[in-house]
């Protein structure tokens, strides 16, 4: 069960790695573009029209990635503190699925032999 967590979490993480990628990545072919545009104006709103478009694309990214906005920090070792955080997330929901443990089970049915023996005695 923790291989598959940790598996689980591990892609996550890549997930998020990919997102900020992509923002440098896009953030540079926007500079270009913009800066382009500025040397030749006749072609200029051609190379804008992509900014909005990769800006479209990085909000869905983050969406589907990181979920509502929320705040943090990142710290040295961030990789591995995204994949313990994502591994206790999986492990929680994972465990909220779950049956109840096999001693509440035993439990149960020494009450319900208790109540048969006393019913027993009752009719004798």
């Amino acid at each position: 069960m923790y291989n598959e967590i940790r598996r689980r979490a591990e892609e996550k993480v890549e997930a998020k790695k990919g997102f900020y990628i992509t923002a440098i990545v896009f953030s540079f072919i926007s500079i270009i573009l913009i800066m382009i545009g500025m040397y030749i104006p006749s072609i200029a709103f051609w190379l804008r029209l992509p900014i909005p478009i990769f800006m479209m694309v990085l909000v869905i990214m983050y969406f589907a990635i990181f979920g509502l906005p929320s705040s943090g920090e990142f710290s040295d070792d961030w990789t591995e503190d995204e994949v313990i955080r994502e591994m206790i997330r999986i492990y929680k929901k994972e465990r909220s699925e779950l049956p109840p443990p096999d001693d509440a089970l035993w439990l149960d049915e020494d009450l319900e032999l208790k109540e048969m023996e006393k019913e027993k005695r009752d009719l004798e």
